[in-house]
């Protein structure tokens, strides 16, 4: 008799683990992992889809200049957010993120025409403005604006 309860508690506790593990597992496969940005990683995707011309015009330190005018102004403008922490998601955001890309676009030309001569010069703005949509193409690939992001959060070639 004692062995059938020692057989049917191993049984019980068994069972209540792979209950327990299922779910654990059920729940976090729902979850994507989170979607994270890469400079040099932006930088090179962009490099290699920059048309001829804007490319003849830009550095690969003038695209990392851009990239970074563009954190710049995501970071004062409050778009950034720190890792699980949602923006927006209202459709007033949606009309508002337009009036913000416009801002960003604007900060950034301005930036590219202060560059001193010692620096290169001023930045060619359409160059730049090829730059940041492809900047905005890539961050919509990987998921971190627009759509649901991708699993795992890669940019397709």
């Amino acid at each position: 008799m004692i062995w059938l309860l020692a057989a049917l508690g191993a049984l019980l506790v068994v069972a209540v683990g792979l209950l327990a593990v299922g779910g654990a597992v059920r729940r976090t496969e729902v979850d994507l992992p989170p979607v994270v940005f890469e400079v040099h990683d932006a930088v090179d995707w962009i490099a290699e889809r920059l048309p001829e011309e804007a490319a003849s015009r830009l550095t690969p330190g003038d695209v990392v200049r851009v990239v970074g005018w563009w954190l710049e102004f995501v970071g004062d403008a409050g778009l950034a957010s720190r890792h699980g922490q949602e923006l927006g998601g209202s459709d007033a955001a949606a009309d508002g993120a337009t009036a913000e890309q416009d801002a960003a676009v604007d900060h950034v030309v301005a930036r590219a025409l202060e560059v001193p001569d010692d620096e290169g010069g001023p930045l060619d703005a359409v160059a730049v403005v090829v730059v940041l949509d492809l900047l905005v193409v890539y961050l919509t690939e990987l998921g971190a604006i627009g759509a649901e992001a991708q699993a795992g959060g890669e940019v397709g070639a």
